[in-house]
């Protein structure tokens, strides 16, 4: 048997860097500094514009990863499962560490920077993902890993009319209940598995079936995608500017129409484009560090306070400035500090024989 990797296709991992720059961006806007209010539209609305599209353009990141998933199908196998696990309390330990360093600086200066505290209750339950906004989108995840094999037998099995049938419908149902009328709470706006189950089998059914829309040129794909950030970004600064809050938020749920269809035309448009590089992939097969080490909780609060003080306090061109340091910062630092994770699960990973289960 031979031994020879065969290489990831770079054009998608490319795309799973690009959407982990843009989770930092999505949290670098609307979760650091609020959504722009009525007043703030009125008196500024250029710059609440600018805002609104920053989160139209961003607001696709988790989706994508998603589907980056079912684009390829996952594999369920325990040793992967356990990594994952691993890779996220690494960095929810390496979380609590940091954050109490900085405490402890602080302490010592005799000021209490960004209102840090920590506590042994806190950190274990942070570490253990115990409160929902520790690390959602992990458990979320675990739980639509867990499922794949049942999910992938499905695809596998079922025939083209009736997987096409099967999404229809459940893309109807979590658009009417799920989304427009938020009467089930199981979809959760699309924090939830049950979302990124729909999301997983439609990246597998246009992978497998191809459908017509899936064929266009890519320069179709980012006119789409562009459209439907128009769009987006006006209903926001229409439903904000006529306090119409309801058109505001269904805008940016995970789980609206727009939301799905833009993350899928930024897919598409990625899945034409054909490039091999061993340095794109070695950096993407790290990118998800970067959202665990950035939305631990104490350094999430760390992130969103930063962002917001240079906000408040310096101009547009320095805010600017600053915060796309931070996320490159982040991004690098993330990155650096996985491969340092890397090496010490394949040791125990070996040690321990995970790959014979």
């Amino acid at each position: 048997m031979s031994n020879t990797k065969i290489m990831r296709d770079s054009n998608m991992e490319l795309l799973r860097i690009v959407a982990m720059l843009l989770v930092l961006v999505v949290h670098a806007d609307f979760a650091s500094l609020g959504a722009p209010t009525k007043v703030e539209v009125m008196n500024n609305p250029y710059l609440s514009i600018v805002r609104l599209g920053v989160e139209s353009i961003s607001i696709i990141s988790v989706n994508v990863f998603v589907l980056l998933s079912g684009w390829y199908g996952i594999k369920m196998k325990r040793k992967g499962l356990i990594g994952l696990l691993f890779q996220s309390m690494f960095f929810g330990i390496l979380g609590v560490f940091l954050c109490n360093s900085l405490s402890l600086f602080n302490a010592f200066l005799g000021i209490n920077f960004l209102g840090i505290t920590s506590s042994p209750a806190s950190a274990f339950f942070s570490i253990m993902m115990i409160n929902f906004e520790d690390y959602w989108f992990v458990k979320s995840y675990v739980l639509l890993y867990i499922l794949s094999p049942i999910l992938n037998a499905y695809v596998n099995q079922s025939s083209h009319k009736q997987f096409k049938t099967t999404l229809i419908l459940f893309f109807i149902f979590q658009f009417l209940w799920g989304w427009y009328y938020g009467s089930v709470g199981f979809f959760s706006n699309g924090y939830s598995t049950m979302s990124f189950i729909g999301l997983y089998l439609l990246a597998r059914y246009i992978r497998i079936y191809q459908p017509s829309f899936a064929k266009y040129y890519k320069s179709l794909d980012v006119l789409a995608y562009i459209v439907l950030i128009i769009i987006s970004t006006t209903l926001a600064f229409v439903g904000i500017s006529q306090g119409w809050n309801q058109l505001y938020d269904a805008t940016y749920k995970y789980n609206s129409p727009l939301v799905i269809a833009a993350s899928m035309a930024f897919l598409l448009f990625f899945s034409k484009i054909r490039f091999q590089s061993s340095i794109v992939n070695t950096i993407a097969s790290s990118a998800f560090a970067v959202y665990l080490l950035h939305t631990q909780s104490q350094m999430y609060t760390v992130y969103t306070k930063t962002i917001r003080r240079w906000f408040e306090t310096e101009n547009n061109y320095y805010f600017l400035l600053n915060t796309i340091i931070l996320l490159f910062a982040v991004f690098v630092l993330a990155v650096l500090i996985d491969k340092i994770r890397i090496y010490l699960w394949d040791k125990i990973a070996e040690a321990i024989f995970i790959e014979k289960m």
